[in-house]
C-alpha cells in the first residue's frame, strides 16, 4: 500500500497540528492556574460529552444507544462526584488528614 502526502493538505495539517492544538493547551494550561485540581479533573472529563453534543449540532449525526448511556454515565459520575451523595448521608464525614468536617 502506498503512501502518498497530498501538497494542498499539508498546510492547513500542519496549522491544525501545531497551532490549533497549541493554542488549546496553551489555554487550558493556564486557566487550570486559577481552579483547583478536582473541578479541572471534572471539567475535562466532559470531554467527550461536548463532543457528542457538537457532533450533533454540527454534523447532525443521530444520538446512538450508546452515546446517550455514555452521556449519563459521565453525567451521573459528575454528580456522584459533586455532591458526594451528601442527601443519602447522615452522618457528617470526616476528613482524616484536616480532622474536620467535610460539607
Amino acid at each position: 500500500m502506498a503512501f502518498s502526502v497530498d501538497s494542498q493538505a499539508l498546510g492547513p495539517v500542519l496549522y491544525l497540528g501545531v497551532f490549533s492544538t497549541t493554542l488549546a493547551y496553551l489555554l487550558q494550561t493556564m486557566a487550570q492556574k486559577f481552579i483547583s485540581e478536582t473541578k479541572t479533573a471534572i471539567i475535562l472529563s466532559t470531554e467527550s460529552l461536548w463532543g457528542m453534543i457538537f457532533s450533533v449540532i454540527i454534523l447532525s449525526e443521530l444520538i446512538t444507544g450508546r452515546m446517550m448511556l455514555g452521556a449519563i454515565l459521565i453525567l451521573v459520575a459528575i454528580i456522584i462526584s459533586e455532591t458526594k451523595l451528601k442527601w443519602k448521608r447522615k452522618e457528617p464525614i470526616i476528613d482524616p488528614i484536616k480532622e474536620k468536617q467535610i460539607s
